[in-house]
């Protein structure tokens, strides 16, 4: 049994696996998971965080056998980037899912959280690297804090009319429409390049871009739990290589 965590700037995501599949999954907030990590009995576990270094540490000090994501960890994909030592443990181990499940096959993943990060790991298994854009909460935020009478928009994701007829709808409707454009076009250009390419959506809100995105022939999935699973596939692939 092999457990993975993904501390992420908003909560923090747990998955038991078993048999490379996921038993039981628990979602909230670090204190809530890290007290449900008190029922299991922990024989090996990786931790990917991209939030507060303080949390890897407490976990790793209450369960020694789990392990930190980190650069010097074995992985069943090349990675051909530029700045490898600034490359998101997140974004490493988003491509290692998408490895896990389409195997030898062009695949852009795109995680809609926080931020919006593309990346891209091609047929023969080489992660290329990718772009970052402000996620949905960050534009809101931008819009309030850098002008002088915008208002700071709770974010509700529904898909919005083309033409707000008030501020907030106006608002509402760059964002999310802008969001809805920035990705279909990215995808437009990375196929134009790839033809052959798979759409792999992750992050807490793929599955409301994947409702509102038409992309035409390709293939197009959303895979929640995308990091937990390149995790336990790095976890996996440590252990038979050392």
């Amino acid at each position: 049994m092999n457990i993975a965590i993904d501390i992420g700037n908003t909560r923090t995501k747990l998955a038991i696996f078993e048999n490379q599949r996921i038993k039981k999954i628990c979602t909230d907030n670090f204190d809530a998971v890290f007290s449900y990590l008190k029922t299991i009995a922990v024989s090996s576990g990786i931790i990917s965080n991209v939030s507060n270094p303080d949390l890897t540490k407490k976990l790793i000090s209450t369960y020694p056998k789990l392990v930190a994501m980190n650069r010097q960890l074995l992985f069943p994909i090349e990675i051909k980037y530029n700045s490898y030592s600034s490359l998101g443990l997140d974004r490493i181990a988003n491509s290692v899912g998408a490895y896990s499940i389409l195997p030898n096959q062009n695949n852009l993943i795109i995680d809609i959280g926080t931020c919006i990060t593309y990346d891209f790991i091609n047929f023969k298994n080489h992660y290329l690297g990718g772009s970052i854009s402000p996620g949905f909460s960050i534009r809101f935020k931008a819009l309030n804090k850098y002008t002088e009478s915008l208002p700071n928009v709770k974010l509700e994701l529904k898909e919005p009319k083309l033409i707000g007829s008030d501020t907030v709808k106006s608002i509402e409707s760059g964002v999310i429409n802008g969001v809805k454009a920035e990705i279909t076009e990215i995808v437009k250009n990375y196929t134009d390049l790839y033809p052959k390419t798979n759409i792999i959506l992750t992050g807490g809100d793929s599955a409301f871009i994947k409702s509102i995105v038409s992309i035409k022939k390709n293939s197009i999935f959303a895979h929640e739990n995308l990091t937990l699973i390149g995790l336990n596939c790095i976890l996996n692939y440590n252990a038979k290589n050392n």
